[in-house]
């Protein structure tokens, strides 16, 4: 089975780079869970796992470790 890990950066306190209204730990945070959608909808043989599905902070401390679980 293969594993996939996916990390929309930034969340909570940190915005991320921001302009022209947008936050990036929003756009990174869509994106992630549209990735994460289309390859459960789509594909077969594969567990996803992710930093966040909210708008949280998740230390970098944090991610690494649960990634290397």
């Amino acid at each position: 089975m293969k594993k996939i890990y996916l990390d929309p950066g930034h969340g909570g306190t940190d915005p991320g780079a921001a302009g022209n209204g947008l936050q990036e730990k929003n756009i990174t945070l869509a994106i992630a869970l549209q990735v994460r959608n289309i390859l459960n909808r789509d594909y077969k043989g594969h567990s996803v796992r992710m930093s966040r599905t909210s708008d949280k902070t998740v230390s970098l401390a944090e991610r690494t470790k649960d990634a290397n679980n």
